[in-house]
């Protein structure tokens, strides 16, 4: 049940215990002159509440505007008017202001509408509701411009109706600008009057206080007789400084649709409905309670008559506060719970509307994990990314802009509209700030606030940009697609890092190296001299420090024995492999081909049934070499087998050496082919294409031998193998994520038949060399 539908019940239930009401005489409702938005207002208003057949009835009272229907409301001849807001503030700040004691002072008045202290002591105002909003129009007859208020001179001006509040408004606005009314021309006839003086040229300028796009307003447009002018921005200051009651507001192009081409910054003011409480203390119960059935039945009638589109044209916004940059008039009993109560109202609804997000975003969330899809974020691995200082950057100047912008917009003539916040907080962002540009001390704090986050957001955006372009660990070498990974580094394998970084198909992929913290310094200083490569330093036996790696979309993984060393920590590369699959099953692209079932399954499988497991959830694990010594047989990495490589590099360069001692021809040819220098041939591996597929190897290998020599006269292709595609992979990319030993074939039998998938393995001089001549293959 809304509020306003509560409000009616409770305004029926008080109307039916209430005899007295239903014979009270109608309410006396204080409007303007004839014709004018007012009255107009005041006529929906008693058709409404006549329609409805209530026993509140509405006695309209045409008056001569603002200033007589609050001298009428103080005195009690009114029950309830309309009145500019600058006029009703003026009245109550007079109530609050002590008699004078001087004799003959206390029948004059300086404030608004010449109300002195004791005539608005004679009641207590009651704001009901803010009604409609009015700004100040200075109409300036064409081509003349005024920049300041002293430019008027002695020529006459049109500044409405004496008692009106647009003729107070008007007073005051020129007051700001130094000029008192008693020392203008002040033109005394109608609107209309005005116009046609305007016309004969006997009339300069026109101060109307309207809705911005009245249709008056837009005829004088039209006519071409004057055009709109902006207030002077120290006028606009000073009305701002010394009478809170207005607001700094624009004339956007859009209430005047093609007639004006900017926004141009004025002064607003609300019209509001007042009511009059006695100033006795001893009210009967039963009459405040018929004052509070007419307040409730009245906002009721507003509402209705604000939601009809027969009455669009007034303008209708009701408000309780946000309507002046300072509001004195206290609400009305019954605008003051309502108030109340649409606050709750509006609180519970943003709390409900939280707590629906809130659950959509964790059942959403659960549904994303049963189907396995991560939605992790890790913001360590997002400290590099110059997107997340320029994105937070962003946010701060957005929020902020909004922010002051409804601090300081109905005060500050710098920040009229959004884009003039938005603009101004971009400054500030940028370090530059200034206590100038804005009034208040929230702003002010808001606007520090900005400058302390922009700094610090751009100096973490051009950290990250450095990092990017000014270093040699570069982001082209650090992303994480078909790159190399060698964990456990020690300072002997420095030729390793030398080696793959060399001439040759390794050269464009990316090198992460995992180093211990008790790495020699110099050492690590001729790592980071070495391009295209990225260092970690982090333990390889905890899987969390390689989840950051992307380890199943790495091409290979290289494990390095540790040194038994008293000055150097040794990891174990057993522990490494173990910490290498339990990265890879929590990275999200194995959550996503796993699912939950899967996650579950790899929790309570054990490492020794880890391959087994791995075919089972379909695990994506990277090819790891592991090195190993003569101390660690085999058999410990048999369970590795589907993805691990035991390699005892030690026991391989003996045999090499024993190898090249025998025959001296070996050594030369092996260096040969692992020099990629630009004089060798090395070995590569090329995809065979479409049509080989179902071919003998026979056939390949002899239409291999027999292509022609290349326009540079290269050696060609010498065919050595086959590396076979599993049986899994024959419609899909071939993956090394299967024994090598079974699936590498050099000089396979001739009759072997070629299968989707295979790759062929060749000794070439250059691997573009080799994709041109297998591109010529027409079996």
């Amino acid at each position: 049940m809304t509020p306003a539908t509560l409000a009616t019940l409770a305004t029926t239930l008080v109307m039916a215990a209430s005899p007295a009401l239903a014979g009270a005489e109608p309410v006396r409702f204080g409007t303007g002159s004839k014709g004018g938005d007012f009255h107009m207002l005041g006529l929906a208003l008693a058709a409404d509440f006549e329609a409805g057949g209530g026993a509140v009835q509405l006695a309209v009272e045409p008056t001569k505007g603002s200033c007589e229907n609050i001298k009428r409301l103080l005195e009690g001849s009114l029950d309830v008017a309309l009145v500019q807001y600058d006029v009703a503030a003026e009245a109550f700040r007079a109530s609050q202001m002590e008699l004078p004691k001087a004799d003959g002072l206390e029948q004059f008045g300086g404030w608004m509408c010449k109300i002195s202290p004791q005539q608005a002591r004679q009641a207590e105002l009651r704001l009901i509701a803010a009604v409609s909003d009015s700004a100040v129009h200075l109409l300036v007859r064409r081509p003349v411009r005024i920049d300041t208020i002293e430019q008027i001179g002695a020529q006459p001006i049109y500044i409405g109706k004496d008692g009106s509040g647009s003729f107070e408004t008007a007073r005051v606005t020129l007051g700001a600008g130094g000029r008192a009314t008693d020392q203008l021309n002040l033109f005394t006839g109608s609107a209309d009057e005005a116009l046609h003086a305007m016309g004969r040229g006997e009339l300069l300028a026109m101060l109307r206080t309207t809705s911005r796009g009245h249709a008056d307003v837009g005829s004088v447009l039209d006519s071409g007789l004057a055009a709109l002018n902006p207030l002077p921005e120290e006028v606009l200051n000073r009305l701002i400084d010394g009478y809170p009651y207005y607001r700094v507001c624009p004339i956007e192009p859009r209430h005047y649709a093609g007639r004006l081409e900017y926004s141009l910054p004025t002064v607003c003011v609300s019209a509001v409905l007042l009511s009059a409480l006695p100033r006795a203390k001893s009210e009967d119960k039963a009459v405040r309670a018929s004052r509070d059935v007419v307040v409730g039945a009245l906002l009721d009638g507003l509402e209705r008559v604000a939601a009809d589109p027969e009455h669009h044209e007034l303008g209708l916004e009701l408000l309780s506060r946000g309507f002046a940059e300072k509001e004195p008039i206290p609400l009305h009993p019954v605008a003051a719970r309502r108030e109340s109560w649409a606050l709750w109202m509006g609180w519970i609804e943003l709390i409900a509307a939280v707590l629906i997000v809130g659950l959509i975003a964790l059942f959403g969330r659960r549904a994303l994990h049963r189907r396995g899809i991560a939605t992790g974020f890790g913001f360590e691995g997002q400290l590099s990314n110059p997107l997340v200082p320029f994105a937070a950057f962003a946010v701060v100047v957005v929020f902020s802009t909004y922010l002051v912008w409804f601090l300081e917009h109905d005060s500050n003539t710098r920040l009229r509209t959004l884009n003039d916040s938005f603009w101004e907080m971009n400054t500030f962002a940028t370090g530059n700030f200034s206590t100038d540009t804005l009034k208040t001390s929230g702003a002010r704090l808001v606007g520090a606030m900005a400058t302390i986050l922009g700094l610090g957001l751009l100096a973490w955006f051009t950290a990250a940009l450095t990092n990017i372009f000014a270093q040699d660990q570069t982001r082209l070498w650090r992303r994480l697609h078909q790159h190399f990974v060698v964990l456990n580094f020690r300072e002997d394998m420095l030729p390793l890092i030398r080696l793959l970084r060399s001439p040759g198909p390794a050269r464009l992929r990316s090198l992460h190296v995992v180093v211990p913290d008790a790495l020699p310094k110099r050492v690590r200083l001729q790592l980071a001299k070495i391009k295209a490569l990225t260092i970690h330093y982090d333990n390889p036996e905890v899987p969390e420090n390689l989840a950051t790696l992307r380890l199943p979309r790495a091409s290979r993984v290289i494990v390095l024995g540790g040194e038994a060393d008293a000055r150097q920590t040794s990891y174990d590369p057993l522990r490494i492999a173990r910490a290498v699959h339990q990265a890879c099953a929590r990275d999200p692209q194995n959550r996503a081909v796993q699912g939950r079932a899967g996650l579950a399954a790899l929790r309570t499988m054990s490492v020794a049934s880890s391959s087994g497991a791995a075919s089972r959830v379909a695990l994506a694990l990277p090819v790891t070499l592991v090195e190993t010594s003569e101390s660690e047989p085999d058999e410990i990495f048999d369970p590795f087998s589907a993805w691990l490589v035991p390699v005892d590099s030690r026991q391989l360069g003996y045999t090499w050496l024993a190898a090249a001692c025998r025959d001296p021809a070996f050594a030369e040819f092996f260096s040969g082919i692992a020099a990629f220098s630009d004089v060798n041939a090395e070995v590569y591996t090329i995809a065979v294409p479409v049509s080989c597929h179902g071919q003998t190897w026979r056939t390949l290998r002899r239409t291999l031998y027999g292509l022609p020599a290349g326009p540079e006269k290269t050696g060609g292709v010498v065919p050595l193998g086959l590396y076979r595609a599993t049986a899994s992979e024959r419609q899909a990319r071939p993956s090394a994520h299967a024994d090598l030993r079974t699936r590498l074939l050099i000089n396979p039998a001739l009759d072997l038949v070629i299968a989707s998938g295979d790759l062929l393995v060749a000794l070439c001089e250059d691997e573009t060399e080799l994709r041109r001549i297998v591109r010529q293959l027409r079996l």
